[in-house]
């Protein structure tokens, strides 16, 4: 039942654009254990908090531990608990293997903090389980705790009105993007919330000769673990929808100097075509008469996951790796070397100075391509358009020196025309 389960959301996953995009993208196999065990922890969870129930109330049924002790009463629960335990470790490494083997990725040591997480609080479920199955008859607590268990997992990765509940509860739904991973400071609270209430279980079954040891020993475990618990929830309180994650972790390719041109290594492409693009484009606008300057270093975004990385005079983060043609990346110099000393810029003035730019980058093409779709915001996208082709054809037919004047102008009354009715 539980094989069928995994199958059956596996051939469903195909049908995720999430998961789909990774198997076309460049591979980043924590990206791939992420996304194959977010359909599978609240299952596992479930089924070993109840396979854990289940097997207390047969050791109970039996009698056994009213049994002569020849052997330790964990090693007896250990050994009944093993089971479980196993399966909610196959409904997990079953998914991330054939995922894996479908994305045709290498495991890494990086890929498997999550993957550990979900094996852990499959024991700590089955414990949990375990103990409530000590108090509450089978025949209630298996059905009820593994549906508990489904439900409040499942719930904090949809629940949209309260966002720490997904923080602590070991479904991590975030996935991870290429380059990303996740650091201990977002998965401790995972681990330590169902851990400090499987420890609270544990400690509570030890067996003293005294009632008043047991009920100290029970007070005390209590007490710790909802300190613990509530630790976990005010660390992950003031979180968003996504935890803190570590970016720019894949390996880079790097080529160059002044600037280093660094790419990931996993999407194999020609690193030292993409710094002549750079080089080329930025001297070219600099012979133009454009205020360009040569970075120091051009990163590539992908490597830098989901994080916004600013771009500074020194160092460029551009999407060189996705980009489908050369053109694309030249364009994405021009849009990064273009300054206008102001924050507000006006409609025509504006586009005319950057198609200009473009134009001398040998860009113009993908830059008017992107502005076709870019001004269909606008009630007069054909006028735009063509206005901004004849101003850039007139002032290309002036001398270089004139040329570079024109746009300097280009770029102030972009400045003094925002705000302003520009309509051609």
């Amino acid at each position: 039942m539980c094989l069928a389960i995994v199958l059956l959301y596996f051939k469903n996953m195909h049908e995720d654009p999430g998961y789909t995009d990774l198997l076309d993208g460049p591979r980043w196999a924590p990206s791939v254990v992420a996304r194959a065990l977010d359909a599978y922890y609240w299952f596992a969870y479930a089924v070993a908090a109840a396979l854990g129930a289940w097997e207390a109330g047969r050791l109970k049924k039996d009698q056994v531990w009213l049994l002569a002790p020849a052997r330790s009463r964990y090693r007896v629960a250990a050994e009944a608990l093993l089971p479980g335990v196993l399966v909610g470790w196959v409904m997990l490494l079953l998914p991330v293997v054939m995922a894996l083997v479908e994305a045709e990725t290498w495991p890494t040591l990086n890929a498997l903090p999550l993957l550990g997480m979900g094996l852990f609080l499959v024991c700590a479920h089955t414990t949990i389980g375990f103990a409530v199955g000590q108090w509450v008859h089978r025949a209630i607590s298996a059905p009820l705790l593994g549906a508990a268990v489904l439900y409040l997992v499942g719930w904090s990765a949809s629940d949209g009105g309260r966002l720490w509940p997904r923080h602590i509860s070991g479904q991590y739904t975030e996935g991870l993007l290429f380059g990303e991973l996740v650091p201990l400071t977002s998965l401790w609270p995972h681990l330590l919330f169902a851990g400090s209430l499987a420890a609270l279980g544990a400690l509570a079954w030890v067996p003293l000769a005294t009632r008043r040891a047991r009920v100290a020993l029970r007070g005390t475990a209590c007490g710790a673990a909802l300190a613990v618990m509530a630790a976990c929830i005010a660390h992950v309180h003031s979180w968003g929808a996504v935890s803190p994650l570590s970016a720019n972790n894949a390996p880079l390719d790097c080529t160059g100097s002044h600037p280093r041109v660094c790419v990931p290594k996993a999407v194999q492409t020609d690193v030292v075509g993409l710094r002549r693009d750079v080089t080329g484009t930025v001297k070219a606008l600099q012979d133009a008469g454009v205020a360009a300057t040569m970075p120091d270093t051009v990163n590539d975004t992908l490597a830098a996951g989901r994080s916004s990385q600013g771009s500074t005079d020194r160092e460029w983060w551009l999407p060189m790796s996705k980009a489908a043609h050369p053109e694309t990346v030249r364009l994405s110099v021009v849009l990064k070397s273009i300054r206008f000393p102001c924050s507000r810029v006006d409609q025509v003035n504006s586009r005319s100075a950057t198609l200009w730019a473009a134009t001398v980058a040998d860009a113009d093409k993908r830059y008017l391509a992107w502005q076709r779709q870019e001004l269909q915001q606008f009630q007069n996208p054909d006028e735009v358009m063509a206005v901004m082709k004849r101003r850039v054809s007139k002032a290309r037919t002036l001398t270089p020196e004139g040329q570079a004047a024109w746009y300097k102008r280009e770029l102030v009354k972009s400045c003094k025309n925002a705000g302003k009715d520009t309509r051609p």
